[in-house]
């Protein structure tokens, strides 16, 4: 059985890893942004660009704090609940999940990624995608924390 590993399936985490090597704790991140593209589906053109979703966090539960922004790829089944001003982030989970062979029955179809964004009572925002990539990563001025 495959597992998902941040670490090494989401494009450039090199970005935000621990210095241990590890997928930062995102436990108390604060969502700045959150960011929803539908796509850009024109079959009589070819071109299959799935929904795009946006994040930008702020985590503050480490040595170094710092924003991280995160993209999600060709999402899909996209549920968000009792979305407000309470924006910290209890969890950020990961998962995999299967969808079948292709038309030879025997050949496994890439799984999907499943994606939580779980606040403290409940899940916050939930969905499926097939790639995820660390963007970018900014400093904190010191100074906020002080």
């Amino acid at each position: 059985m495959v597992i998902f590993q941040p670490e090494r399936d989401v494009a450039n985490s090199a970005l935000i890893l621990d210095t241990d090597g590890s997928w930062p704790n995102f436990h108390d991140a604060e969502m700045h942004s959150l960011n929803l593209w539908r796509g850009d589906m024109r079959p009589d053109d070819n071109v299959w660009i799935g929904p795009v979703i946006d994040t930008t966090l702020e985590l503050t539960a480490l040595m170094e704090p710092f924003i991280v922004m995160l993209r999600f790829h060709d999402c899909d089944a996209i549920e968000m609940s009792g979305f407000n001003h309470d924006n910290m982030i209890f969890a950020l989970n990961f998962g995999l999940e299967d969808r079948g062979f292709y038309a030879d029955n025997r050949t496994p179809l890439p799984p999907y990624i499943t994606v939580e964004f779980q606040r403290s009572f409940g899940v916050a925002l939930k969905f499926r995608c097939f790639r995820i990539e660390v963007v970018e990563r900014k400093k904190i001025d010191p100074a906020k924390y002080a």
